[in-house]
């Protein structure tokens, strides 16, 4: 028994952002070099053109959102496959969406809560902002102000007997972002550091990320100084994914439909988060 947990591995569910498809998220987020290198599996969704002719996932839509109905349904039981076909370690099972696919991997963090261990939501927008496509505009560019307990009420909504934690969330944004204004990002904060009893003032900052003066890494602890929110905030920088192509290890990903080289490979930072990569502290 011993041997068969240690031969599972972690499962990453990748979502791509309008315009793109799996191949594209693949190649330029370098996720699957990741993979390869630490030793776990990588699940790509993809919209189909009929639900949406930018290949956006729905996450504006209440009926692809809403616990076991729709796209999110449909994304949860590739990942129930996914579990059943290959040797997965169930408590490590993550999501990391961007643009439209931050806002469905937020979705699933909500509905499946018990299934996610985090989630990495770049340049996403909080859980229910949104219920047509008219208002996912509207709140992309100017999202209503709430409270932080109204905006994670409709988490809790779709599991209210849940009694156990609630996954962890990793948070990019760029403060120039002509897309989805950043204030959802500050909104998402509001949301999961409600769901994990916390509050909105960052217990520690770390600014100048990694050397990059552009990148204020915060983060969010629970009671039991567990990091259950972090939040990298980007200056100067707009509506993409950050990458640093190269062979190292800490390097990766390529330029293309909404990855930028920043010299910060964002892929690489996010499974550390994750706790899929190990990094030495000095």
């Amino acid at each position: 028994k011993k041997h068969s947990d240690r031969a599972r591995r972690p499962l990453v569910g990748v979502l791509d952002g309008c315009t793109q498809n799996a191949e594209t998220i693949g190649r330029v987020s370098g996720w699957n070099k990741l993979a390869d290198q630490y030793g776990f599996y990588v699940l790509y969704p993809q919209q189909k053109f009929l639900n949406n002719h930018n290949g956006c996932f729905d996450w504006f839509k209440k009926k692809d959102i809403t616990k076991n109905k729709g796209e999110v349904y449909s994304i949860k039981s590739m990942v129930d496959l996914a579990i059943d076909t290959f040797l997965i370690d169930t408590n490590k099972i993550f999501v990391y969406g961007l643009s439209a696919g931050a806002a469905m991997g937020v979705a699933l963090l909500a509905d499946y809560p018990e299934i996610f261990n985090a989630g990495a939501l770049l340049a996403g927008a909080p859980f229910r902002s949104s219920s047509n496509s008219i208002n996912g505009l509207i709140s992309m560019v100017s999202p209503k102000g709430k409270t932080a307990k109204e905006l994670a009420e409709p988490v809790m909504l779709q599991n209210p007997d849940y009694k156990n934690k609630y996954p962890r969330i990793i948070i990019f944004h760029g403060k120039n972002d002509p897309v989805v204004n950043i204030k959802n990002a500050y909104q998402l904060v509001q949301q999961w550091t409600f769901l994990h009893l916390t509050d909105t003032i960052p217990d520690s900052t770390i600014h100048s990320f990694e050397k990059q003066p552009d990148i204020t890494k915060y983060f969010y602890r629970d009671s039991l100084k567990n990091n259950v929110v972090i939040f990298y905030e980007v200056n100067h920088h707009g509506h993409n994914l950050m990458i640093d192509p190269g062979e190292e290890i800490d390097k990766g990903g390529q330029t293309g439909i909404f990855a930028v080289d920043k010299g910060f490979y964002s892929t690489y930072w996010i499974a550390v988060d994750f706790g899929l990569i190990n990094v030495e502290r000095h």
